[in-house]
């Protein structure tokens, strides 16, 4: 048998092709109502929470170090022992912005004072403000300046594996609890 023949054998039963096994809204988030409302359902579907902020951190969420606050920066620097990080239970951050079509929020190291807590708190809080919410990862991709920055990384939900037998296990290196806080 030629090489031809085998190529167009080939050709002629290819099967058909299979759709992407679960929903995805990439692409439909034309509006700003859109990108919020597309970035929400994927970042839930990612396994973490939304909620629109109006309070203040401390009083929602009392335990948590807010690390948006110059303040709580400088109390955790890069030279703080690993013994300190370790103990820190809940972290507050600022995302730079988020993206619709996978619920990732990049966040800078100009926020991070020491670029590890992010994956070793239980509960990662971000804010975002709606406005910073874009469609797609390409447009997230132009925005990104690490000659700037020197480092970011998109956060999406919260950690999370899966063994052999499928079983899900959320934190399993990184946060157990990712909280978004949407300024509208």
């Amino acid at each position: 048998m030629s090489k031809e023949t085998i190529l167009q054998s080939i050709r002629a039963n290819k099967p058909a092709g299979i759709g992407c096994p679960f929903p995805r809204n990439v692409g439909t988030a034309t509006t700003v109502e859109n990108v919020v409302e597309t970035f929400v359902g994927n970042t839930k579907a990612a396994g973490g929470e939304v909620v629109e902020w109006k309070d203040g951190i401390s009083k929602d969420y009392p335990n948590a170090l807010d690390f948006t606050d110059e303040e709580v920066r400088k109390m955790f620097s890069a030279s703080t022992p690993m013994a300190t990080l370790d103990k820190i239970e809940c972290a507050v951050f600022e995302g730079a912005f988020g993206v619709a079509e996978n619920g990732a929020i990049w966040i800078e190291d100009k926020d991070l004072p020491h670029r590890i807590i992010p994956f070793i708190t239980q509960r990662l809080i971000l804010k975002l403000n709606a406005s910073n919410i874009v469609p797609t990862m390409q447009e997230a991709y132009s925005r990104i300046r690490l000659n700037d920055t020197g480092f970011g990384v998109f956060i999406s939900g919260p950690s999370k594996t899966a063994d052999i037998e499928q079983s899900l296990v959320y934190g399993a290196h990184g946060a157990v609890k990712v909280t978004v806080l949407l300024i509208q």
